[in-house]
């Protein structure tokens, strides 16, 4: 049989079986060559694209072996100019070509498109990527939004990385909003503007990281970051270039964002990427055990994936921290070690919880804003009050805080001064008896004791 009308007949099927997005970002960019000793031997255009199809190959050898009624094995390699060409080839290209490409990104070469475990949470933000990757500035910007630790800089550094594998020269460049501020006050004081606004806006992908950030320091007026931010922006938009932002909030939510620069932030695609549902944090999990190497039972990943339904990072975490003791106290990962762990994880949030609340509380009793319990003010009702809120979250053996966790509560105050406090309300209980019974009250009536 024909080799290309093979690889047709086997891409047909397998575009009903896969993304739509992932099949014309990676099949679309493998071609049939020969079927050699029962080998049928594809090239593809870059490593990202032959690791990213070899992960169907099963699959694909079952069509082969349908269509033909013959066992034939499957081999994909890279093209070989592909391959020279992004490894050692980079100084032949025509100077022009060599002077815009990039010194630094700012990615991670770990995050990558094949990597990302794709939930139901998060589809649309994946299929958006893989859009951008196609046909830059099909979205353009594309804003993605959600909580902490679902993979959001994962998905955005992926988008990078994959477009720099494509296309070695492109000037692609990952940036949090607090270092592009940052960068801008530098220069800004040094004189060297122009440099910054020259680099900035001469970028082909601009990746930033942390919009929220950008609710400090906006709302100024002219010759500040949000200025700077917004003639670098409109610059990049004008020339065709991509823009991806990600938040933990929706442009309309992010506070002292103008109307101008809202409505562009909006004027492109605004997706949001959820916390993940059960069955992708079993394969989140998965991904995660067989990355580091970590022999743990499936029964073990299902009690962690029931338990913990918040985000990633919290996944990996916990897996990282069941691995480290394993290893550290040659145990094996058992389910009751699993579950101390996390009980004692919930036990220390409940705590932190509780003591918000009990800070509520005697900021009620004793007229005295909670913001100035934890701020640095000393005038004595606020010092008192703050004093015996340390004093009786340390003194209830059930929230079990340290010095350091009751310091922080109060704005990050270090454990000599939650000491000293401690000491001075002790001190007032044995010299004061009408004090005292006011600590009494105080605390049947928190802790109900």
């Amino acid at each position: 049989m024909d080799v290309v009308k093979l690889w047709e007949k086997v891409k047909k099927i397998m575009k009903r079986k896969i993304n739509e997005g992932e099949f014309e970002l990676f099949f679309e960019n493998v071609k049939a060559v020969k079927i050699e000793d029962n080998v049928f031997t594809l090239t593809c255009n870059s490593k990202l694209i032959k690791e990213s199809v070899e992960k169907y190959k099963s699959q694909m050898e079952e069509i082969v072996e349908i269509v033909t009624d013959e066992e034939i094995k499957m081999n994909f390699e890279v093209k070989k100019q592909d391959v020279m060409l992004y490894k050692s080839e980079t100084h032949r290209f025509p100077k022009q070509a060599r002077e815009k490409a990039p010194i630094h990104t700012g990615l991670n070469p770990k995050h990558r498109l094949d990597n990302f475990v794709v939930g139901e949470n998060s589809r649309l933000a994946y299929n958006a990527c893989l859009a951008v990757v196609k046909n830059p500035t099909v979205y353009n910007p594309l804003f993605i939004f959600g909580s902490s630790g679902l993979g959001k800089t994962h998905l955005m550094q992926a988008v990078g990385n994959t477009i720099l594998e494509k296309d070695p020269t492109k000037r692609v460049y990952y940036s949090t909003s607090e270092e592009f501020a940052n960068e801008f006050f530098k220069v800004l004081n040094s004189g060297r503007i122009q440099h910054f606004r020259d680099t900035f806006r001469a970028l082909d992908v601009l990746l930033l990281d942390d919009i929220q950030f950008f609710e400090k320091v906006f709302g100024r007026g002219e010759g500040t970051v949000e200025e700077e931010f917004f003639h670098t922006f409109n610059k990049l938009q004008e020339l065709g270039k991509q823009i991806i932002m990600i938040s933990d909030k929706s442009p309309k939510e992010i506070k002292n964002l103008s109307k101008r620069l809202e409505s562009r932030f909006l004027s492109g695609l605004t997706v949001e990427i959820q916390s993940p549902g059960y069955e992708t944090r079993m394969m989140i999990l998965k991904n995660m055990a067989e990355a580091q190497g970590i022999e743990i039972d499936d029964s073990i990943l299902e009690y962690i994936s029931d338990s913990l339904n918040t985000n990633v990072r919290e996944l990996e975490g916990t897996l990282t921290n069941l691995n480290a003791r394993a290893k550290l106290l040659n145990e094996q990962i058992t389910l009751e070690l699993v579950q101390e762990m996390l009980m004692h994880n919930v036990k220390r949030e409940q705590s932190k919880m509780t003591a918000q609340k009990v800070i509520e509380m005697i900021s009620a009793h004793y007229s005295v804003s909670v913001a100035d319990m934890k701020s640095k003010k000393r005038q004595k009702k606020i010092v008192e009050t703050r004093q015996t809120a340390m004093y009786l979250l340390k003194n209830n053996d059930d929230l079990d805080l340290s010095l350091t966790a009751i310091g922080g509560l109060f704005g990050g105050k270090d454990h000599s001064t939650v000491i000293s406090s401690i000491r001075k309300i002790d001190k007032k209980i044995k010299e004061d008896i009408v004090f005292k019974k006011e600590i009494d009250t105080l605390n049947k009536k928190i802790f109900k004791v």
